[in-house]
């Protein structure tokens, strides 16, 4: 069984300096490695939202747009913060799915593997999902339909970290290994890309 993803890509990266989804890492662009680990997971249709520089960007994926699971959003809404791009995305998944995967574009190695655990403990449970490391809440996170709401009421670059702490009893939490570590790591500034680099 498959669930939706959502993957968020669509910020200007004020606080790097330039497009940090577009900046080389292995071969390819930081989002192409994101967009390819939800692409390979049991995630369908695979949500992606994009805002700034978006042609630049699909011509970054352009090995990936062929996937059947793949479904583009430009959000022109772009500059008012990650929440918007959020409501854009959970507006988009199909009436019948019972909730999303969430993933950000900006966290070039979450593995497959991570996502496929999110996601399966996801559908045997319905409810909130996601990893942990060293007792705090990481990505992805699987929302049920019957939390979106409570999603879309976050404004601008606002997290969804107090909706974990409000379900966090009821929440399943994949406790993750420290080898796991890097699959949590994001790009803020350009010591965290070379962070990445040193890892890969």
């Amino acid at each position: 069984m498959a669930i939706p993803g959502i993957v968020l890509a669509a910020g200007a990266s004020h606080r790097f300096g330039q497009n940090k989804l577009l900046i080389p890492l292995g071969g390819h662009a930081v989002l192409y490695h994101a967009l390819q680990a939800a692409l390979t997971a049991p995630l369908d249709p695979v949500i992606l939202v994009l805002g700034y520089e978006s042609d630049k960007a699909l011509q970054a994926l352009e090995e990936l747009r062929g996937s059947p699971k793949l479904r583009v959003l430009k959000n022109s809404h772009w500059a008012q913060g990650r929440a918007e791009s959020l409501k854009l995305g959970l507006a988009a998944v199909p009436a019948h799915a019972p909730g999303a995967v969430v993933l950000l574009g900006d966290m070039p190695l979450v593995t497959p593997a991570l996502i496929a655990r999110v996601a399966q403990a996801f559908l045997r449970a319905h409810t909130l999902c996601f990893p942990i490391y060293r007792g705090l809440p990481g990505r992805p996170v699987a929302i049920p339909r019957e939390l979106f709401g409570e999603f879309a009421q976050l404004c601008g670059d606002a997290s969804g970290l107090p909706i974990l702490q409000k379900y966090w009893e009821r929440a399943i939490k994949i406790e993750l290994a420290p080898d796991e570590e890097p699959t949590q790591w994001d790009i803020d500034t350009p010591e965290d890309l070379e962070r990445m680099l040193k890892a890969l």
